[in-house]
């Protein structure tokens, strides 16, 4: 499970494993609220516009083997590319045209989240909202959805 909290990359990198990561303090496993969370090691994360492994915090609780991962709150879960980075990459696109390749991001990456965003605008929003693709995207943020996120 992951738990997003705000974070600073930087930061991390520079203090590394002296880096004080905030610890929940109980469980958030439904059902469980232990107050027994315990670290857990670190997990080597890599991040967009980082050239290193960012090595984050893990927990666990000790009655029901919960693990936390400690993750940045400017990214979504499973995506290791700021909000702000993905939103103004497929607004390039669609304006210009082309993909923005200039920085760090593959084109490969960045049309993953184009036909991810075109599939959820039809599951969630339906197949007749014609607003257009960055219309969708914020429709989608402001419903609770992950524009993004990939689907079985």
């Amino acid at each position: 499970m992951s738990l997003f909290l705000m974070v600073c990359i930087k930061e991390i990198l520079e203090g590394g494993r002296a880096y004080v990561f905030p610890r929940p303090a109980r469980c958030l496993k439904g059902g469980c609220g232990s107050e027994r969370v315990w670290g857990h090691g670190y997990v080597g994360i890599w991040y967009y516009g980082y050239e290193s492994l960012v090595y984050m915090k893990r927990y666990r609780c000790a009655d029901c083997g919960c693990v936390y991962t400690i993750r940045p709150a400017e990214c979504w879960p499973r995506h290791r590319t700021p909000i702000m980075i993905i939103m103004k990459r497929i607004s390039h696109r669609l304006q210009e045209g082309v993909w923005d390749i200039s920085r760090g991001v593959t084109r490969q990456a960045q049309g993953s989240w184009l036909r991810a965003l075109k599939k959820n605008i039809k599951i969630y929003l339906g197949m007749d909202f014609d607003l257009g693709l960055m219309e969708g995207f914020h429709e989608l943020i402001s419903s609770g959805w992950i524009p993004v996120q990939r689907t079985g």
